[in-house]
């Protein structure tokens, strides 16, 4: 039988991404940073790998500002949520976060919701000295062009739709 995470750290992880969420989705940068290790890392398209204070402020900057309006309403979903211990992570308790996301969004011009984007997380939360559980690495795939998970048959790929000539 596959180790398991126990249902009372699952419950504080699963509180954890609620916060991480909450403050992505409100423009909340000190919520954001305190989700993570001081040694923490985001790796997002399009800001690519953002270690640190800096990074975190770097991605959320560019994520929150980078457009007018572009980010205001959104409301990050996690679904399927699979974890597992994972070992140590420099002498600290480490579980693997694997889920599929999904981003609704109200558009605050058009008052338009419509669902934004899908794709997976692949993430690994560390029990810090101060027993809390936090984020150490966050890798955020987005679906984009086609590109999704899969390990079945390649069978299923037998009729794909069309590449649009502008790409």
């Amino acid at each position: 039988m596959a180790l398991k995470v126990a249902l009372e750290d699952r419950v504080e992880i699963e509180e954890l991404m609620a916060r991480y969420c909450w403050a992505l989705d409100t423009g909340d940068h000190d919520g954001y940073a305190g989700c993570f290790t001081e040694d923490g890392w985001l790796r997002h398209w399009p800001q690519g790998m953002c270690e640190g204070a800096e990074g975190l402020k770097r991605a959320t900057e560019s994520l929150w500002y980078s457009r007018p309006d572009h980010y205001l309403g959104r409301q990050h979903r996690f679904s399927a949520v699979l974890m597992s211990p994972d070992g140590e992570n420099k002498g600290r308790e480490a579980v693997r976060i694997k889920c599929f996301w999904s981003i609704l969004q109200h558009d605050v011009v058009t008052f338009e919701n419509r669902v934004f984007g899908m794709g997976t997380w692949d993430t690994q939360a560390v029990r810090c000295a101060d027993g809390e559980w936090r984020l150490f690495s966050v890798d955020v795939d987005l679906w984009i062009k086609g590109q999704v998970p899969w390990v079945g048959d390649d069978r299923a790929w037998s009729n794909p739709p069309q590449k649009q000539a502008a790409e």
